[in-house]
């Protein structure tokens, strides 16, 4: 955070010019004290009363769990687009590499439930789909996970199959089609092609549409009387699925999208060798 720490003009009152130098951190120790109220703050930060970098740090480095959550959230939040999805990615790959089970997505923390053997598998999807411009299904993935870490697991299977599904529509170019309409279409224009002729309808129906026959069956409350309750293994079963498919889905986008590049670059280098004759 302090390799990040920048200078930021603070304006109070917007109808009113006066303005003051302040920095990133010494902003975030205020919102901090505002959030929670300065005798929760004050205790932690007794031994540094007067505040400032030695006071923030003393409460990052031996404070309570969730007043470090939250300065690393503030902190990410003054940052730029470009600034913060590189401190995010830096403060992940921290937590991962000492099994932290919070990762920080979008400026909001969630936490991987670290029993299931796909938790890796979440947090790579997540930061796949926010890296190719997927936003939509980024927002849906991780809504699915908060809503499961929320013991929600009929909404979980539910966005978990909406974000698959945004996915589909942007590689498509189809925004008024499900999910079972789109994969067909990706079956059409060749998308599994470099399987065996003899595998592809079968790879989309048995592997592309396992996640919308979970949320079509099981996501949601409107599935009637039959299933009651979802057990939360099945919400967990749906974003391992959904992470496997965006992480699929998106390694082909980006191939075919080369693909395309370097077609383009060799027809214009055609073009150009033929004007020399």
């Amino acid at each position: 955070m302090h390799r990040y720490d920048a200078s930021v003009r603070i304006q109070p009152d917007p109808n009113d010019n006066y303005d003051y130098t302040s920095n990133i951190l010494a902003e975030v120790e205020e919102e901090l004290r505002r959030e929670h109220g300065w005798d929760d703050i004050i205790d932690v930060l007794s031994d540094h009363p007067e505040g400032g970098d030695a006071g923030l740090s003393s409460l990052v480095s031996g404070g309570p769990a969730h007043f470090v959550l939250d300065t690393i959230q503030l902190t990410h939040n003054w940052l730029a687009n470009t600034e913060g999805d590189t401190f995010q990615q830096e403060i992940n790959k921290i937590f991962d590499l000492h099994e932290c089970q919070w990762r920080l997505f979008d400026g909001e923390f969630f936490k991987l439930d670290g029993d299931f053997i796909g938790a890796r598998l979440a947090a790579t999807a997540h930061e796949a789909l926010a890296r190719n411009h997927f936003a939509g299904a980024a927002e849906e993935y991780a809504k699915s996970q908060r809503q499961l870490c929320s013991g929600e697991v009929k909404d979980a299977i539910l966005y978990a199959g909406k974000s698959f599904e945004s996915v589909l529509k942007v590689i498509t170019d189809l925004e008024n089609a499900n999910a079972n309409n789109l994969i067909e279409e990706m079956l059409k224009r060749g998308f599994f092609d470099d399987l065996p002729s003899e595998v592809r309808s079968g790879f989309a129906q048995n592997v592309m549409k396992a996640l919308p026959f979970l949320r079509n069956k099981l996501g949601g409350h409107g599935q009637g009387a039959l299933v009651v309750e979802v057990p939360e293994i099945y919400g967990e079963l749906a974003i391992q699925l959904a992470a496997a498919l965006h992480n699929f889905l998106i390694a082909k986008h980006i191939d075919a999208s080369t693909q395309t590049d370097l077609a383009d670059t060799a027809n214009v280098s055609s073009l150009d060798d033929a004007a020399l004759f």
